[in-house]
C-alpha cells in the first residue's frame, strides 16, 4: 500500500466522521427546536385561559421589612417567540410567556442608608416595577439624605425557553415566581413536552407542581 492509499484512507475517515458529526447536530437541533415549538404551542392555548382566571400568586414579594406583598394577581399573559438562520434553517432562538403581577396598590420608600438603597434598587430591578426615584436633600444644605422611590406595586414574570441546538437541549429562565428571583436550569429536548409543560402551569396557577424535577445545574438567585 502506498502513501496515497493511506492518504485516502485517512480523508475517507475523516469523512465518514464528518458526515456522522453533521448527523448529530441536526439531530440535536431538531430536538432542541422541537421542545420550543411545544412550548410555543403550549404557551398559546394556555395565556388566553390565564388571562380569564387570573390566579393569585401563593408567594410573598418582599422588598423590604415594611413593604411585602401578597397573594398578586397575575394577568396580562402574553407569547412571544423569535427565529433565526443556523446551518442553512431557520431555528427558534427563543420562547417566551410573559405576566404581569398586579396589586395596583401605590408606594413611596425613603431609604438613607446606602446598603439599603442597593439592596432595595436590586429588588426594584428584578421586580421589573415602573419606579421613579428621586435625591432627598436637606433644603437649607442641599446635603444627601437618601433616596425616595414612587411607584405602584405592579411587578413582571416571564418563563423563557432558549434552544441549545448543538446538544440537543434547553435553557429554561424563570423570573419572579416564587418571589424576587431568578431560576435557570436545563433539560434535554426531549423532557419538554405538554406534561412537563403541565407542570409550569400548575405552577403559574398556584398549585403544587414538579416542573424543576429533574433539573440540571439548577440555579436560583434571589435579588
Amino acid at each position: 500500500m502506498g502513501f496515497l492509499d493511506d492518504l485516502k484512507r485517512q480523508a475517507d475517515a475523516l469523512k465518514a466522521k464528518t458526515t456522522i458529526d453533521h448527523a448529530a447536530l441536526a439531530r440535536n437541533t431538531a430536538l432542541a427546536d422541537v421542545a420550543c415549538k411545544t412550548a410555543l404551542s403550549y404557551f398559546i392555548k394556555l395565556a388566553p385561559e390565564l388571562n380569564v382566571l387570573r390566579p393569585k400568586s401563593p408567594a410573598r414579594f418582599t422588598l423590604d421589612r415594611r413593604n411585602a406583598f401578597d397573594a398578586l394577581q397575575l394577568t396580562e399573559f402574553r407569547v412571544d417567540s423569535r427565529r433565526k438562520p443556523l446551518r442553512r434553517e431557520e431555528v427558534f432562538d427563543h420562547v417566551v410567556l410573559h405576566w404581569r403581577l398586579v396589586s395596583g396598590q401605590p408606594v413611596e420608600i425613603v431609604k438613607d442608608f446606602l446598603t439599603d438603597i442597593e439592596k432595595l434598587e436590586s429588588r426594584l430591578a428584578q421586580s421589573g416595577a415602573q419606579v421613579d426615584k428621586e435625591a432627598v436633600r436637606d433644603p437649607e444644605s442641599g446635603k444627601f439624605q437618601g433616596m425616595r422611590y414612587r411607584f405602584v406595586a405592579d411587578f413582571l414574570g416571564n418563563a423563557r425557553l432558549t434552544p441549545l441546538h448543538d446538544n440537543g437541549r434547553v435553557l429554561i429562565q424563570l423570573q419572579n415566581l416564587d418571589g424576587f428571583e431568578s431560576v435557570s436550569f436545563e433539560l434535554p429536548g426531549f423532557e419538554v413536552g405538554n406534561a412537563r409543560m403541565d407542570e409550569l402551569a400548575r405552577w403559574l396557577a398556584g398549585q403544587p407542581h414538579s416542573f424543576l424535577q429533574d433539573a440540571q445545574g439548577l440555579r436560583r438567585v434571589e435579588a
